[in-house]
């Protein structure tokens, strides 16, 4: 039987731990189906409200910018062909004119996948295999056009804007001595996140937008040559092994409670690689939760800067594109401080 409707509408949403679990479940985990009412179609992009966005005018103090998305073909353009069963960097095509009196340039993307570089994952690509897509949207729903349901325009409509936070995995774990590294499958747990964020001197608050750095792409521009770059996409033999925020329950308990709008990582799946069917991953909590997931960020800049000045916040806007019904979109991301 198809898990009921609930109707949990809360300015206010309930906490992790009073969220239902679907009996006869085979995950045991919980849903936020209803929480924001049953058309909801953005997740935890809710939390991102009027007021927070307002709020978080207060980090923008020197009015520096910065850039975090890759350039649209990098990581694949700067590994071997196939480094992704399908995705590929795109292929600039420019078309020149030249008339008497006239010069002009114009150019399109061929191959253009909206998930190879920088990018958000929209609450249309990835299902419960139980219970389906986000908030009772049935695989039918997901759909190119103005009738689908969890889009990415979705997403750019209700707005990507606010205050973020940097934890900065890789320096925390330097100063504390634990041996990590980018690949490997390595997990930093909850508590990890939250000690990384308290040495940081930064509270999370409601509506925050969460950039975690791994040193996934410190490492990938270091290597020496296209097939080293491979290796770190692909893996060895094909079994991808990133390291990264560790996907089980209490890390979704920790976001959740936290209320945490978005994650972005500058690895290419933001939580520790591979994962495995019917078991907890921030994947699945797509769907089961409503979390915005955001993958291959760019924040070295950004965590220079933290480090030289000991501020890890900043005001961040993206938007995705409105490609009605989009999977996903380049992250099109700006923190300004």
């Amino acid at each position: 039987m198809p898990w009921r409707r609930y109707h949990l509408t809360m300015t206010n949403p309930p906490r992790y731990d009073d969220l239902p679990r679907p009996p006869d479940d085979p995950t045991g985990l919980p849903l936020s189906w209803g929480v924001w009412g049953p058309d909801d179609q953005v997740g935890t992009l809710n939390r991102i409200t009027e007021a927070t966005v307002a709020a978080a005018r207060e980090e923008i103090r020197t009015g520096r910018r910065f850039n975090i998305n890759l350039p649209l073909d990098e990581p694949f353009g700067l590994a071997l062909p196939g480094a992704h069963r399908r995705r590929e960097a795109p292929h600039p095509v420019m078309l020149s004119e030249e008339h008497p009196g006239r010069v002009t340039r114009d150019d399109r993307l061929d191959g253009f996948w909206l998930q190879g570089s920088t990018q958000w994952d929209g609450l249309s690509h990835f299902a419960d295999p139980t219970h389906g897509f986000y908030n009772h949207a049935p695989l039918s729903s997901i759909v190119h056009g103005a009738d689908s349901r969890n889009g990415i325009d979705k997403a750019l409509a209700h707005g990507i804007a606010g205050r973020c936070v940097l934890a900065d995995l890789v320096r925390h774990f330097a100063r504390t001595g634990r041996d990590w590294s980018p690949m490997g499958g390595q997990r930093a747990a909850a508590e990890d996140l939250a000690a990384c964020l308290a040495a940081q001197g930064t509270a999370l608050r409601p509506g925050d937008i969460l950039l975690v750095r791994t040193g996934w792409l410190t490492a990938f521009r270091a290597a020496p040559d296209a097939q080293a770059r491979h290796l770190m996409i692909q893996g060895v033999n094909g079994a991808r092994d990133y390291s990264g925020l560790d996907g089980n329950e209490p890390m979704w308990r920790f976001l959740w409670d936290a209320g945490i709008a978005a994650v972005a990582a500058d690895n290419p799946t933001v939580e520790a690689w591979p994962i495995f069917p019917w078991k907890p991953a921030l994947h699945l909590a797509i769907a089961r939760l409503g979390l915005c997931l955001g993958e291959f960020f760019d924040l070295e800049a950004l965590a220079a800067d933290s480090a030289a000045t000991g501020r890890y916040t900043g005001f961040m806007t993206a938007a995705p594109l409105n490609l009605r019904g989009g999977i996903g979109s380049p992250g099109n991301a700006l923190v300004i401080r």
